[in-house]
């Protein structure tokens, strides 16, 4: 998991990291900010998951930044830390998962992460399940980027560019049609994508928020692209 943290105050903002920390039971790179232009700054910004942010930093306001950070990472879940209360309904015109009083931290930042993990589990339960041999592999759809057929293989990719998940023996046209009603869609003859992962499609090419490109059937390509135009319109904001 990625997540980034960003208060103008430096102390408190090791003291939020130091608080992460302790709730994490799962891996994690977190980068910690105190500005809003070196949040903006971090390199891979569309991979980050969880952004924690003061409202009231220096010298940019922490809404806008959510909606910038939103631009790069349309899934980011922020997360409103703030010494003022007046501030909370702003924050909820971004989305915001939760809005957290400073002098509250330690009580409330807790559980606000429990139930955060608790919403991607539940998120995750979708599984694609792989099965090689005698042992099987369940990835969560929320993993997979894309999948691409290599001769006699399909190789299953996640965020990390060019690193697959997993490579097994088969066809694209034996995945499950389940899968293809939960938002995954077939690109090309070599490659279906997940589309909640893609950052636009043009010029008979799909790039994907890990930067990695694909090519996109010619003959198939308006048809495909109408198709990705229309699933964001109806999920693109969840």
């Amino acid at each position: 998991m990625h997540m980034l943290i960003c208060d103008d105050d430096a102390r408190f903002a090791a003291r939020v990291e130091q608080l992460v920390w302790a709730c994490l039971e799962i891996p994690a790179e977190i980068v910690v900010c105190t500005s809003g232009e070196e949040a903006l700054a971090v390199p891979d910004l569309e991979l980050y998951q969880v952004a924690l942010l003061d409202v009231d930093l220096d010298t940019m306001n922490g809404i806008s930044l959510g909606r910038q950070l939103r631009e790069r990472s349309p899934e980011i879940c922020l997360i409103y830390i703030s010494a003022y209360l007046e501030f909370a309904p702003e924050g909820y015109t971004v989305q915001a998962f939760r809005y957290i009083l400073k002098r509250d931290l330690e009580r409330m930042l807790p559980s606000c992460l429990e139930a955060l993990f608790h919403e991607k589990i539940a998120r995750s339960r979708k599984v694609l399940t792989i099965r090689q041999n005698r042992t099987s592999i369940e990835l969560p759809y929320d993993s997979i980027y894309c999948l691409e057929s290599d001769l006699r293989k399909v190789n299953v990719y996640g965020d990390v560019p060019h690193q697959p998940l997993c490579s097994y023996y088969g066809k694209l046209t034996d995945l499950p049609q389940v899968l293809f009603e939960n938002g995954f869609l077939r690109v090309g003859r070599s490659d279906v994508v997940n589309m909640r992962y893609i950052r636009q499609i043009s010029g008979y090419k799909v790039t994907m928020r890990n930067g990695v490109e694909l090519s996109v059937s010619r003959n198939g390509y308006a048809a495909i692209r109408e198709t990705y135009l229309e699933w964001k319109g109806q999920f693109g904001d969840e």
